[in-house]
């Protein structure tokens, strides 16, 4: 069955019913897509909620409610049979309404993200065209490529002149000067969090003509910091294509994804959905509280390139539960793109957190891999081929990386 076959289910069942409850992942892929569709719901006149979650199980989900998960979902293999899943990850649901790339032989690691996918959805419900800008944040937040299905999303968001492409540098930031100072990814090491050094590369790079920093310098000074831990190919996205998005509170897609995914990560997923959703109205609370929550990521990055590291596989412990997702990333794209990365949290209570990343030189199916082995660890797991997350007991955690470690060495 095709994609858009599928989409059409889901699309037909959502119809069926006058309220939805929506579950969306925390991070930028899931609550785009979860806006999407709550967008598309409304202008149907259909009544809905939308809840961020950093898991779900089926304990949270009320029988007598609709369910339609976002960017969760197909790793539970329990879940009610009518529920609805919109996602990207690898399958284990088998219910009839779970709209899923890699079950139409589609690449959701590159291809199609969970909000590419909820825009096919949605589109089924009524002409949404107009969120496919929404759809960049969720290709950007998960690292995905401009090919496939992305491609076709994009391209009909040009068309219609929702999204045009320019050249620049790829920095989540309203001006240069953030752009810089909350650099994560990659990380600028001596310039990211360095309000001195930050403002004195300004003001040298100051055009008289213009009245603003000259880029080329600028780009020239960043990848002169970036390439102090980051190898040739993170040096070469740092300068390239960048999206501007016509319909959204904020333009820049890059500045847009740091935005959504910071709010979710830090528990505020309210406002980041109000923002996917246009209002104007917590836009510039929502920026303190992504300011906050980068620059807590860029002191964690100091603190790790400050340690002692294997050359097997990376293994670093985070402070802060919401930092590991995005650590992993920051460490994967800034530093060491070419060994598995691992970043973990220990709570207080009972449980740790991990994030995977693996490059594709290794043949590993991370998600596949991460779900058996938290499995025997008595927690779950799972994700795509080249990134993932589990959960597990806190006692578990050496015997846990243990299997990791054992598992990629083959």
């Amino acid at each position: 069955m095709s994609i858009e076959e599928v989409c059409s289910d889901v699309a037909e069942e959502l119809m069926r019913h006058d309220y939805i409850d929506i579950f969306c992942h925390h991070d930028a892929d899931g609550i785009a897509a979860g806006a999407i569709l709550g967008i598309s719901l409304f202008r149907a006149k259909k009544r809905f909620r939308i809840r961020v979650k950093n898991h779900i199980s089926v304990d949270d989900l009320v029988e007598e409610h609709h369910i339609l998960l976002c960017d969760m979902g197909s790793g539970i293999k329990d879940l009610p049979e009518d529920t609805m899943v919109v996602d990207h990850h690898i399958p284990l649901f088998s219910g009839p309404y779970h709209a899923n790339p890699r079950l139409a032989g589609i690449d959701g690691d590159r291809e199609l993200s969970a909000a590419g996918t909820a825009y096919i959805v949605a589109n089924q419900l009524g002409d949404n065209r107009d969120l496919a800008g929404l759809v960049i944040t969720g290709i950007l937040g998960d690292g995905q490529q401009f090919t496939g299905k992305n491609h076709d999303i994009y391209d009909e968001g040009f068309i219609n002149g929702i999204i045009t492409q320019e050249r620049g540098i790829r920095l989540a930031g309203r001006d240069y000067y953030e752009k810089m100072f909350y650099a994560a990814e990659p990380f600028l090491p001596g310039i990211s969090g360095k309000e001195p050094e930050v403002s004195r590369l300004v003001h040298q790079c100051h055009d008289t003509h213009t009245n603003l920093p000259d880029e080329e310098q600028l780009n020239s000074f960043i990848l002169f910091a970036a390439s102090v831990i980051a190898p040739a190919e993170v040096l070469c996205t740092i300068y390239g294509d960048t999206y501007k998005l016509s319909r959204e509170v904020c333009d820049d897609a890059f500045t847009l994804t740091m935005l959504i995914d910071a709010c979710g990560k830090t528990g505020r997923g309210s406002m980041a959905v109000a923002t996917c959703m246009r209002s104007y109205q917590e836009t510039q609370k929502a920026w303190e509280y992504a300011k906050s929550h980068r620059l807590a990521l860029i002191n964690e990055m100091y603190r790790f390139i400050g340690s002692v590291h294997r050359e097997d596989i990376i293994c670093f412990e985070a402070k802060m539960r919401e930092q590991v997702s995005d650590l992993a990333d920051c460490i994967t794209r800034s530093y060491r793109p070419d060994i598995p990365v691992l970043v973990y949290h220990k709570d207080d209570a009972t449980n740790a957190y991990f994030s995977m990343r693996c490059p594709d030189s290794i043949t590993l199916r991370c998600g596949e891999v991460l779900h058996e082995i938290a499995g025997r660890c008595g927690g779950f797991g799972g994700g795509h081929d080249t990134r993932g997350g589990a959960t597990i007991a806190s006692g578990q955690i050496d015997a846990f990386i243990d299997g990791i470690r054992e598992t990629c060495a083959v």
